[in-house]
C-alpha cells in the first residue's frame, strides 16, 4: 500500500480533505492563539492591568504551548495522531470558549485558560503536519507542508480584523465565545473522518 501511495503524482479527493482539515485547523488555532493580543488592548485600561500582569497573561499561552507540544506529541506516538488531532482542536477551542466567562478584572482566570489554549495549540501544530504528510506521496509533501503553513497568517489576520472592527461592538467576551464554534467546525470533522478511508496508520 505504501508503494501505491508513493507512486501517485497527484492528490486524491480524500487526501485533499485531509489537507483542508489541517489548513483550517492551523488557521483556527493561530486565530485563537493570537486573539489575546488584540483583546488585551481593550481590557488593559478598564482592568487597570500592570505591565507584569499583562506579561503574565501573554506568557501563559507560550508556556502552555511548550508543554502541550511535548505531551500531545508523546501521546500521539502512543495512541495515534488522528485521535490527538481531534483532542487538540477540542482543547484549544473549548478553552477559548470558556474565556467568554471571564469576570471583570479576572486576569488570573484569563491567564489560566490562556495556558490551556496554548496547550492545545502547541499540540495541534506538532501533530497535524506529520499526520498530513503520512497520507500524501513523497513528491507532494513539500508542497502540502508549505500550503498548510502558509494559511497560518490568515488566522492571525482574521483576529486582527475582528479586533479592529468587531471588538468595540461585541466586546471581548463575545469574541472569545465565538471561538467555541471551532470545535464543531464541519470541515475539520470531514477531514479527520477522511483519514479513516486512507491506507496506512496515523
Amino acid at each position: 500500500m505504501f508503494e501505491q501511495l508513493e507512486a501517485r503524482r497527484s492528490l486524491t479527493a480524500n487526501q485533499w480533505r485531509i489537507v483542508a482539515a489541517a489548513v483550517i485547523g492551523d488557521m483556527l488555532e493561530f486565530f485563537d492563539y493570537f486573539l489575546i493580543g488584540f483583546v488585551l488592548a481593550f481590557i488593559v485600561g478598564p482592568w487597570q492591568l500592570s505591565f507584569g500582569q499583562s506579561a503574565i497573561i501573554l506568557l501563559s499561552s507560550g508556556i502552555g504551548a511548550i508543554l502541550g507540544a511535548a505531551i500531545w506529541g508523546r501521546l500521539a506516538d502512543r495512541i495515534g495522531r488522528r485521535a490527538v488531532f481531534i483532542g487538540t482542536v477540542l482543547n484549544f477551542s473549548l478553552a477559548t470558549g470558556i474565556l467568554a466567562l471571564t469576570p471583570d478584572h479576572g486576569w488570573i482566570f484569563l491567564t489560566i485558560f490562556r495556558f490551556f489554549v496554548g496547550f492545545g495549540v502547541g499540540g495541534l501544530y506538532c501533530v497535524d503536519l506529520p499526520l498530513v504528510q503520512e497520507f500524501v506521496p513523497a513528491s507532494r509533501r513539500g508542497f502540502v507542508g508549505g500550503l498548510v503553513t502558509a494559511f497560518i497568517p490568515i488566522g492571525v489576520m482574521i483576529g486582527s480584523i475582528l479586533g479592529a472592527f468587531l471588538a468595540p461592538v461585541i466586546g471581548c467576551r463575545l469574541r472569545f465565545g465565538a471561538s467555541r464554534a471551532d470545535a464543531a467546525d464541519p470541515h475539520l470533522g470531514t477531514g479527520v473522518a477522511a483519514l479513516a478511508g486512507e491506507d496506512g496508520q496515523a
